[in-house]
């Protein structure tokens, strides 16, 4: 214990920083996505600056907590409950660099970021599966599952997304739009994986108030971020005979990812006004980015693919939708700015 003190001292809000915290990335950065591609250029413009400013601030504090507290990021990554938010890192990588293409900006990052993706995605995925599955000690399904274990589907999709915009840039190469299938396909299979597991958790077990967190709108922000990528590969310049036959699959198979993400909506929203009739206000809390993410990929996504769908009666629903996601960046944000402007109270007080 001694060593542990000597070598672990150090700033208790560093120790106990909120891994998922890059979701503030994802958040904020796909709601600049949304406003760029509805034309709101005086909203998406500082979403996209406080996106890109935010994205080191995180990595400084996220190395400067493995330098000091490395034990408590190993605790948080093997944990059931808070392992899964790394995840966050990869999926903020996937917003930013659509955020590039989008707003034409820096586009030479983009295969960067698909590379360090990949590495990420890689290290994290395995890493964080393998640690739990031979770990002895495990917490039951009401203990150990949350809607955080569907950032495994959402930094799968973000490469996707990330592909496609890049295979876009590049003249669409086979090898790259083949990967950009592969990880659509295997995002959606996880989601299969993982929604079930989920739905029966929450039919077949008691689900207190306490337990309907705000990481349960993943539930839909996982779908619409399949959605949207399977939106990128239908928007590829359909030339290539082998290309054509990958989007007349994605075609429909992309209504399927967009109607399941509307589905979730409706009893998110019965299920969570529940809540807060059951619990009352509760305040800030970093998860709320896990709400506002998903509105604002919904938003995107159904844009995107309304688009290249041709699909124009759908245009209603961004639309409309864009603002309730606006007012939850708005609302997730002065609260994180309250939280972090607080005068920090002594532990006799």
């Amino acid at each position: 214990m001694g060593d542990r003190s000597a070598s672990e001292t150090g700033p208790a809000w560093l120790r106990e920083f909120f891994p998922g915290y890059f979701a503030l990335v994802m958040g904020t950065g796909i709601v600049a996505v949304a406003a760029r591609l509805l034309r709101h250029p005086v909203l998406s413009w500082p979403l996209f600056a406080i996106a890109l400013a935010a994205y080191p601030v995180l990595w400084a504090i996220l190395l400067a907590r493995i330098v000091r507290f490395p034990r408590a990021v190993l605790a948080d990554f093997v944990s059931h409950e808070r392992g899964p938010t790394f995840l966050t890192i990869v999926a903020a990588n996937g917003v930013l660099g659509s955020s590039f293409a989008v707003f034409d900006v820096l586009p030479g990052l983009l295969p960067v970021l698909f590379w360090f993706s990949i590495g990420l995605w890689t290290a994290l995925v395995y890493g964080f599966l393998s640690t739990v599955t031979v770990s002895i000690v495990k917490p039951d399904l009401e203990h150990g599952l949350n809607g955080a274990w569907l950032l495994l589907v959402v930094a799968t999709e973000s490469l996707a997304v990330l592909g496609a915009f890049l295979a876009l840039r590049t003249g669409a190469p086979p090898p790259l739009v083949f990967a950009s299938l592969a990880f659509y396909l295997l995002g959606a299979m996880l989601y299969v994986l993982l929604s079930a597991l989920i739905f029966f958790r929450w039919v077949f077990r008691p689900m207190l108030p306490a337990e309907m967190g705000a990481p349960w709108w993943i539930n839909m922000g996982a779908v619409a971020i399949a959605t949207l990528a399977g939106a990128r590969l239908m928007a590829l310049p359909g030339t290539d005979p082998n290309l054509l036959l990958v989007q007349r699959f994605v075609t429909p198979f992309t209504v399927l990812l967009w109607a399941t993400s509307t589905f979730w909506i409706p009893l998110l929203a019965i299920l969570f006004a529940w809540k807060e009739l059951q619990r009352g206000p509760h305040g800030y809390d970093p998860g709320l980015w896990s709400v506002v993410f998903p509105l604002g990929m919904y938003v995107a996504a159904t844009h995107d693919y309304a688009t290249v769908a041709h699909l124009p009666f759908l245009d209603a629903i961004p639309r409309t939708v864009f603002w309730v996601a606006l007012l939850a960046w708005v609302l997730t944000f002065i609260g994180m700015w309250v939280r972090l402007l607080r005068p920090r109270r002594t532990p006799a007080e």
